[in-house]
């Protein structure tokens, strides 16, 4: 067990982006969220060491050390292109509160997230902007 863990470890590690500081638009270090892949992933998630990280091109969620380790094993490593996001929907139920986050990653397959900010309007604010700004430079648009 421990080796696999240590695999997927790994395998999250060679993917992750390098950002540039003056590139995030949007950062929280203690966001809550799961990925809805199955029913071990919906129960396992993270409760407030999920970390969200919006730039112009991507949304990277992630955890940091020692949440990290394990994280992959629970789905909750993801980089994110913004050209990838089909739908960003604020949720506000009877048992939870938080984004669903759904998108389509390269070989068509469908991934949901359950993302729990704890700035949600600031982290929607930041998705939308983003999102915005990159449909207007591929339509020639920019300021």
């Amino acid at each position: 067990m421990c080796a696999y863990i240590l695999y997927k470890y790994v395998l999250a590690a060679q993917n992750r982006p390098s950002i540039q500081q003056n590139d995030i638009l949007y950062q929280e270090w203690f966001a809550s969220g799961c990925s809805t892949k199955n029913i071990l992933t919906q129960f396992g998630g993270g409760n407030n060491c999920v970390r969200l990280v919006i730039t112009r091109e991507l949304l990277w969620v992630t955890s940091w050390f020692p949440f990290s380790l394990i994280a992959p094993s629970y789905d909750m490593e993801h980089v994110i292109p913004l050209d990838w996001i089909t739908e960003v929907e604020p949720n506000r139920g009877f048992k939870w509160r938080g984004v669903r986050l759904t998108y389509v990653d390269t070989n068509g397959a469908t991934h949901s997230l359950k993302l729990v900010p704890r700035n949600e309007e600031g982290f929607l604010r930041a998705i939308g902007d983003s999102r915005r700004a990159k449909s207007d430079e591929s339509f020639g648009l920019t300021a």
